[in-house]
């Protein structure tokens, strides 16, 4: 490894350990795993806003291919213990302008994926970071289903660029059929970022559950089910405060029953408490954070107040 690599999987081994164990003071500002990697003075332009979606289709297996895509254990070693994942260089499928990451990135919107921070096996020992291609656009690799070299690439940049577990052939087809469905907007809009948008990515990780399961791909179904506590801990992070110790407890503990749904032997009876979680969720907790949201951080105003 290289010791810019080196130092740099430290710093981050170090910041996701903060993170992960500061007691929270009422006047702290609330810790917004994104800002990690996002350019000082762009804060509150990440966390307000993102490029609209727009996708050629949305079935099952896009919508499976969409959940783990922005799912850090996907990537596996640094980047996932750094809380990185596809999504956070690509939003929504698109670029990251604001993209900077100390030891990787030379400048906003740039990342260097041969650095050994995120794999010693392909570390290159230069620092040779390009810009995060916007994947609606034309790239160089083919995206006919037939040849499968989108496949390949993909696989590739998992286990060899992000050191990352061998991904199933499942969970392969389902992120190559979300790249290809990824279109630019007519006009190129951005949009308010709100509470909708992670209800929709655990509901997009529960119908990835059950595609996987019933492809008998547990690994698959795992890794999505993971996708859906990543979400619920984005959620946690709008509602800080001690007046929403209430809610954050209760995503708490619905992370905790996906964890041990994840665990269950029997994929039948995991199908089916995939099925209650989401019901009780969906008709619960998630119509009280609604409820909430216009005092979350996801409304601008308190999101500004909480920034300064």
């Amino acid at each position: 490894m290289d010791r810019g690599g080196a130092f740099i999987g430290k710093l981050i081994a170090i910041a996701a350990l903060l993170f992960a164990t500061a007691a929270p003071r009422g006047d702290a500002p609330p810790a917004f795993e994104q800002l990690r990697w996002t350019a000082s003075g762009a804060a509150r332009t990440l966390l307000s806003e993102q490029p609209a979606t727009c996708l050629a289709a949305n079935n099952d297996m896009v919508r499976s291919g969409r959940a783990l895509f922005g799912t850090p254990t996907l990537l596996g070693g640094q980047a996932a213990k750094a809380g990185l994942s596809c999504a956070s260089c690509h939003i929504n499928g698109r670029d990251n302008p604001h993209f900077l990451l100390a030891g990787v990135s030379a400048a906003p919107g740039t990342a260097d994926v041969t650095n050994s921070f995120f794999s010693a096996a392909r570390g290159n020992g230069l620092f040779d970071p390009v810009l995060i291609p916007d994947l609606a656009r034309p790239g160089k690799v083919a995206r006919d289903p037939e040849a499968r070299a989108l496949e390949a690439f993909i696989r590739n940049l998992i286990v060899e660029e992000f050191g990352g577990q061998e991904p199933t052939p499942a969970m392969l087809a389902a992120l190559a059929a979300y790249v290809r469905a990824v279109r630019s907007c007519p006009g190129e809009p951005k949009v308010a970022r709100r509470l909708g948008d992670q209800l929709a990515a655990i509901a997009d990780g529960a119908a990835g559950a059950q595609l996987m399961i019933g492809r008998g791909d547990r690994q698959g179904a795992r890794l999505s089910i993971a996708a859906m506590r990543h979400q619920l801990g984005l959620v946690a992070e709008r509602y800080a405060g001690p007046g929403f110790a209430r809610d954050r407890a209760a995503l708490l503990a619905g992370s905790r029953q996906l964890q041990a749904i994840g665990d269950i032997a029997d994929v039948g009876q995991m199908r089916l408490a995939i099925d209650r979680w989401t019901l009780g969720f969906e008709t619960g907790l998630a119509q009280r954070l609604r409820r909430a949201e216009a005092r979350s951080l996801y409304d601008p105003t308190h999101l500004d107040r909480a920034l300064r």
